[in-house]
């Protein structure tokens, strides 16, 4: 089974296209949303409708969460954008997916609101990512960082998808393919790490068309550089 692991879309639509036509060029069908579909960008009805008819799985992510919930005032662009139907299935998304692929025992969350904060994979001691690990799980997989990475440890993999629609470190488009036999336990288990360019300046001008946007510099900077640019805020992060 071939399954792409993708999140953090955060209404970037533009990345999205690039997404589904990198999954279509490589025949892949089978797709989970690890969650954030929403919020920071321009576009999040578009990439909210697009996780629902494409993806099996959808998570819930602490934007999902935040916006769905309608927990702060200053996100009353995506609360209208979105409409009161989408918002009220942002805040059921199950926060998490287990599944077994070659033997191992695969635990799939966002990131956030699991973990209490965002977690750095290769900073955080190992023995506090332990918990991670509980219920025998031996792979770990999880998104909200908008960083991919890989952590070998004694528990098991801990991966990270990176982000759709706002990529950090490198300003592409990225996500996992994971590979593995549901009924063979000895058969390999892969992972890939994918990244690919999209039309960062058609974002751009897509953000730029909605002067009501919160934060769209940031935004534009951050899809531009690959660099995070909000300064600390009393609102869901990444």
């Amino acid at each position: 089974m071939t399954i792409a692991l993708v999140a953090d879309l955060h209404g970037n639509m533009t990345s999205v296209l690039a997404l589904e036509k990198d999954l279509k060029d490589r025949g892949i069908h089978k797709i989970w949303c690890l969650g954030d579909l929403v919020g920071k960008g321009p576009s999040n009805d578009k990439t909210f409708d697009w996780a629902i008819a494409n993806c099996e799985v959808v998570l819930c992510g602490n934007w999902d969460e935040g916006v769905g919930l309608q927990q702060y005032v200053n996100d009353s662009f995506y609360f209208e954008q979105l409409g009161l139907e989408r918002l009220k299935r942002l805040s059921l998304f199950p926060k998490e997916h287990h599944t077994r692929l070659s033997g191992r025992h695969i635990r799939l969350i966002h990131g956030r609101p699991v973990m209490e904060s965002l977690l750095n994979p290769h900073l955080t001691p190992a023995k506090e990512l332990e918990s991670l690990f509980q219920n025998k799980y031996q792979v770990v997989g999880f998104a909200d960082t908008h960083r991919q990475s890989l952590r070998t440890l004694t528990k098991g993999i801990l991966f990270n998808t990176g982000s759709v629609g706002n990529g950090l470190g490198v300003n592409m488009v990225q996500y996992v393919i994971i590979e593995g036999d549901e009924n063979d336990h000895q058969a390999p288990f892969d992972i890939r790490f994918i990244t690919l360019p999209y039309d960062i300046e058609q974002a751009v001008r897509e953000a730029q068309a909605h002067p009501n946007m919160p934060n769209a510099q940031s935004f534009i900077h951050e899809i531009r550089s690959g660099i995070y640019a909000r300064k600390a805020i009393k609102s869901p992060k990444n």
